[in-house]
């Protein structure tokens, strides 16, 4: 071992050493300051002791009717803890499959939104076509009658007759 490792273990030896030093010294420190965490102290510590000397008397008066009932409040405890835990799995499974099943209707009307959404697209590219061609259609008239008239001078008497050549086409 080198040098360097032998110091490395040795502080760290030291460091848990020094930690709990410091609080011993520290909780002396308080103790000796204040007389009210004195008393706490004594009082703590007198029911403790008292709870744990007589917990012992009614295990050496009876050893098997304390290890019986600790026994019975352990399993009490672990069924307490399995029913906890089935029920939370329960919750789980059904919330899980509701989940499962919203998830699902979710998707199926997404899938007839965008089809609706693609028919009405090829209805309104259909209704822009006839759009367009009746654009056409206007424009295509229109000039068949600019030529036709581009011919014609407009004079009083041959107005009307133009008028009602229009009318009939249109």
């Amino acid at each position: 071992m080198t040098t360097q490792q032998t110091t490395k273990k040795s502080g760290s030896k030291k460091l848990p050493i020094a930690i709990v030093t410091g609080a011993l010294i520290g909780g002396a420190i308080v103790l000796a300051k204040d007389p009210e965490q004195r008393r706490r102290l004594k009082e703590g510590s007198r029911s403790k002791k008292d709870s744990v000397a007589e917990y012992a008397s009614e295990v050496k008066e009876n050893p098997s009717e304390k290890k019986d009932d600790l026994v019975t409040r352990v399993r009490n405890i672990v069924n307490i803890a399995s029913e906890a835990a089935a029920t939370v799995q329960e919750v789980f499974n059904n919330q899980g499959k509701e989940i499962t099943d919203k998830v699902k209707d979710i998707k199926e009307e997404s899938e007839e939104i965008v089809s609706t959404a693609k028919d009405a697209g090829e209805e309104l590219q259909e209704v822009g076509d006839k759009a367009k061609e009746a654009k056409d259609e206007l424009s295509s008239d229109e000039e068949d009658q600019t030529n036709q008239t581009a011919g014609k001078t407009f004079t009083p008497s041959n107005t009307q007759d133009n008028v009602t050549e229009m009318n009939t086409r249109s």
